[in-house]
């Protein structure tokens, strides 16, 4: 009969058993099966009491052995089987939870082990289930065994493995590995060796290397616990090496042979580094569990602080994808890291807003993409992590633990209530696919869409994006609106400019680090926010490595610093934008570098000289040059003159245009301000002009700037010199050589010499500052020494008049010490006289106390001798009647008293006789013998001497006991 084991969610008042029993005792057990065909299991009783750690025979082995036929689910969820054991004890029903659960090595099976130790093994070809005639107690972990194919390795609370046959029902004697639960089991690829050893087992902070075959130790790995303690172990895939972590979050990975450490990766750290590093937060893939759209369910804490450690560091669980390539890591504060398992190299860095995994299995196919876990909420969770807005809550609370089966069609969740889903993967992998699908066409139907329909907002890759942000529609929008947007603006830029985003390439010249003649000027720098300043002095250094001429330009803090300020965390962009611009806009303007760039220059000037020579005049009149009216306006890109609204707008419209329009821009500037420059009355005021903010209309100068541009003389047009916009390349940076370069190796040459003579200066000014030292402490010791001697005649008159005084006043003291001395003498002798008086009493009360001391002893001695006469003389009263008692005993040894003492007794019996007659001769009575009585009383009278005999042996008795 088939039947399909039921989904027991309403009976959660079932009562659960607790995790420390260790024995059972059950009248009827039963599995639940479909309503189609109910059949409860014959029940059988039996008791095994006590606690025991070694396997249980069961007293019905046939019954136990006996295969009964399942049926799985056909259900859209995905849920193909529920497992739970529920048993009737005491008239209730009782359900043992589920502790472990694993499948085979082919996939086909699925072992279960209860918290009393029972053991199921069910069979997905022949749907049928058993269960194995014998107990594992305390069992917390099993795993299928890779040396065959029906072995499964069960390993208890307390430190034993069992090897369980579950074809056979055969389990093997139990092997001590530790002394704690084992939380682990891996093994190496050498499975087939006998002498090496190819598992290992880690229980809490230790850990151990064994055989897998005779499951002995070989090594224990010990480590020093003052400092850090082991987290994790196991063997990497595919490998004979295995890797530990320990709680201060560093993974060492070591060989099985010589236990060396081969390599050895700090993941949080590194990480850290590339989160710095990173140009804006969209590079780092995002996973939200929570749908953004559903504000009405209420936010949940990650993780609660009572579960987690902190202080075991923030590497939380670990898996490896199913080729062994990668190693995924799960971190406390909401990281999911991909390593590689060959370098240990951070590879990929997913965040995890709302959640954290707590244990990870990768799917087989498609190959690292669809991870499976279990988060701090307990609920199960499907992750596509290409496309990380598609996810799927399999289970949605009181999940502990997940397993995959090896051909990845097969999903197994233990919950907390101690049952065991069984999912297929498949079933949940179409499950997800279609709420992809169906969440888009939501979106797509429900989505509003916005003022620029150019940049819609559900676009999450980057390649998308820039296909859509083509030149031609972002010149459309900033036609219309003369700017673009807040929300979208760096992103455009990015766009226009076409950044290659080459982190590695950007890294390389973070890690080169600060020259030295950045570190000379970086010191009089003058920014507010030392986030600004940092972030200067880093994009500066970062173009010096890249162009030296850039170290000694000392103009380009003022052109960085803008830059900085709108990008303070995307250093990679503002890095590449500045690049782009230096080799596009800005590449005359190194040409006689440290001189201003004259020919750029010249091309402003011919410019304003051919649109307003009246103004031209005016600045010769002055002597004021391009270097003054233009320059101060270009190499600080505006920003002195222009607010920040303002500034973004003019960037909006500079790289938007060609590379030479910041020229007209500066030509504009001076046009459109004519009236107020002209009006200036010297020098000075003209210089400061530029270099303050001024009202001025954005739309009126861009407009002006782009017509200057249309009417500009082709002679005169700066097309000619300035090439069209060339982006950066992806991969590298090319190199920027339009600057003197002989003159750059000269003062490379002059900074040496100069660093070198600035040292030699800094060794002789140090070497006068000693001797000047050494100087002022001879000259110091002197005037101390003087000082010291005139102290000294000083106090040794005070001394002088100090000891006279004294002297004076000691004589007047021993004057009276003599007065005070009879006094003491005179009273010395009354006390001398009374102390013999009183030691004379003393004395006579001693002696007092000894003679009635001696009195007191004499008369214990009396009374003791008078105790032990009285004593001697009882005992030889005894003796005596114990004399007499044996005399007296000898004489009656022999005949009997009635035969010895007969003829007297006779004789008595006459005398009696006779004084019988004479009494009633006396008083004439007659006197009448009885028939019945006996003329022998002998036995009478023998009897009364054998009482006064035991009578006088029991006082002898009794005395000497006293």
């Amino acid at each position: 009969m088939t039947g399909q084991i039921s989904n027991p969610q309403s009976e959660q008042n079932v009562e659960e058993e607790c995790e420390d029993e260790n024995y059972f005792s059950e009248e009827q057990e039963e599995w639940e099966l479909s309503s189609e065909e109910e059949e409860n299991e014959e029940g059988f009783e039996e008791e095994v009491l006590g606690v025991t750690h070694s396997p249980l025979q069961l007293e019905n082995p046939e019954l136990a052995l006996r295969k009964q036929p399942f049926k799985l689910k056909h259900n859209k969820t995905g849920n193909i089987l529920t497992v739970h054991h529920t048993i009737k004890e005491h008239g209730q029903q009782l359900r043992i939870p589920m502790s472990a659960c694993c499948f085979n090595n082919d996939s086909n099976k699925l072992v279960a082990l209860d918290k009393r130790g029972h053991i199921f093994v069910f069979d997905f070809v022949t749907k049928r289930y058993w269960r194995l005639n014998f107990l594992l107690p305390n069992g917390r972990l099993v795993r299928a065994s890779p040396l065959h194919k029906n072995l499964y390795l069960v390993a208890n609370k307390l430190g034993q493995v069992f090897v369980v046959d579950v074809d056979k029902s055969v389990v093997s004697p139990r092997n001590e590995i530790g002394e704690a639960a084992i939380d682990e089991m891996s093994w190496g690829n050498r499975l087939s060796s006998t002498s090496v050893s190819n598992a290992l087992m880690r229980f809490g902070p230790e850990a151990v290397l064994l055989n897998l075959q005779s499951l002995r130790i070989s090594h224990q790995l010990e480590f020093d616990q003052s400092r850090f303690t082991l987290k994790f172990a196991g063997y990497l895939p595919n490998s004979d090496q295995f890797f530990t972590c320990f709680t201060n979050d560093s993974i060492h990975v070591w060989s099985s042979h010589s236990l060396n450490t081969l390599k050895m990766a700090q993941p949080i750290k590194t990480r850290n580094k590339k989160l710095r590093l990173k140009a804006n937060s969209q590079e780092i893939l995002e996973i939200t569990l929570k749908d953004p759209n559903l504000s009405d369910l209420e936010d949940e804490l990650l993780f609660n602080c009572k579960d987690h450690d902190f202080a075991d560091g923030s590497l939380l669980n670990y898996c490896f994808t199913p080729d062994g390539n990668k190693f995924c890591l799960s971190c406390l504060d909401g990281y999911l890291l991909m390593l590689s398992t060959v370098s240990l190299d951070l590879e990929k860095i997913y965040r995890l807003n709302d959640f954290v995994l707590k244990q990870m299995c990768f799917l087989p196919q498609p190959k690292e993409r669809i991870l499976f876990g279990i988060t701090s909420r307990n609920q199960a969770v499907m992750l596509d992590l290409c496309h990380t807005q598609n996810k799927l809550i399999i289970e949605a609370s009181q999940a502990t633990s997940i397993g995959l089966s090896r051909d990845g069609k097969l999903l197994s969740v233990l919950s907390k209530c101690g049952q065991v889903n069984v999912w297929s993967t498949c079933r949940l992998f179409s499950a997800l696919q279609a709420q992809t699908h169906c969440r888009q066409i939501i979106q797509k139907t429900l989505l509003k869409p916005s003022k620029l329909s150019y940049l819609p907002a559900c676009l999450s890759s980057h390649k998308e994006i820039r296909h859509l942000l083509k030149p031609d529609r972002l010149k459309a929008i900033l036609k219309e609106y003369g700017c673009y947007p807040d929300k979208y603006r760096f992103l455009i830029w990015t766009c226009l400019l076409d950044l290659p985003f080459n982190k590695t390439e950007f890294q390389g010249l973070l890690k080169l680090g600060q020259p030295l003649k950045i570190k000379t000027q970086a010191k009089d720098l003058k920014i507010r926010q030392e986030a600004h300043r940092r972030g200067v002095i880093k994009i500066w250094s970062c173009l010096s490595q890249w162009c030296k001429v850039l170290a000694y330009a000392g103009f380009m803090p003022h052109l960085i610093y803008p830059f900085v300020r709108q990008l303070p965390k995307n250093s990679l962009v503002c890095f590449e934008l500045l690049v782009s611009l230096i080799l596009n806009h800005f590449h005359l303007w190194f040409e006689f570098h440290p001189l201003p760039p004259s020919n750029y220059l010249a091309m402003c000037d011919n410019l304003l000289l051919r649109l307003d020579p009246q103004l031209c005049k005016f600045f010769k009149a002055f002597e004021l040059e391009p270097k003054d009216y233009a320059w101060s306006l270009l190499s600080n890109a505006f920003a002195e003159v222009l607010e920040e609204q303002q500034w973004l707008v003019l960037w909006d419209n500079i790289i938007t245009e060609p590379p030479y329009f910041p020229i007209f821009l500066a030509i504009a500037y001076n046009v459109i301000h004519r009236e107020i420059i002209l009006r200036l009355p010297n020098q000075k005021s003209v210089i400061m002009f530029y270099h303050e903010q001024n009202p001025i209309d954005m739309t009126k100068l861009l407009k002006r700037a782009r017509f200057i541009m249309a009417k500009c003389d082709l002679v005169l047009h700066p097309q000619r010199f300035v090439p069209p916009y060339s982006p950066v390349p992806k991969g590298v940076y090319p190199k920027f050589l339009k600057y003197p370069t002989e003159w750059i190796a000269q003062q490379e040459e002059q900074t040496v010499a100069l660093v070198k003579h600035n040292r030699d200066i800094e060794a002789r000014l140090r070497h006068l500052e000693l001797e000047e030292m050494k100087t002022m402490e001879r000259l110091n010791n002197g005037l101390k020494q003087e000082e010291h001697t005139r102290r000294l005649k000083e106090m040794e008159k005070l001394y002088q008049d100090t000891l006279q005084r004294e002297e004076e006043r000691i004589t007047c003291q021993s004057k009276m010490v003599l007065t005070y001395q009879m006094e003491v003498r005179s009273r010395k002798s009354e006390v001398i006289a009374k102390l013999q008086e009183s030691e004379q009493r003393r004395k006579i009360m001693e002696m007092e106390k000894d003679i009635d001391l001696l009195m007191h002893t004499i008369e214990r001695e009396r009374r003791r001798d008078n105790q032990e006469m009285q004593l001697a003389e009882d005992e030889i009263r005894n003796q005596e009647m114990e004399l007499m008692a044996q005399r007296y005993y000898q004489g009656l040894e022999g005949e009997p008293l009635a035969q010895k003492y007969y003829d007297k007794i006779l004789k008595l019996c006459e005398q009696r006789n006779d004084l019988q007659q004479n009494l009633r001769e006396m008083t004439r009575e007659r006197y009448d013998f009885s028939s019945t009585s006996s003329p022998f009383p002998l036995m009478d009278i023998e009897r009364s001497i054998l009482e006064i005999q035991r009578e006088f042996s029991d006082i002898i008795d009794s005395d000497r006991r006293t």
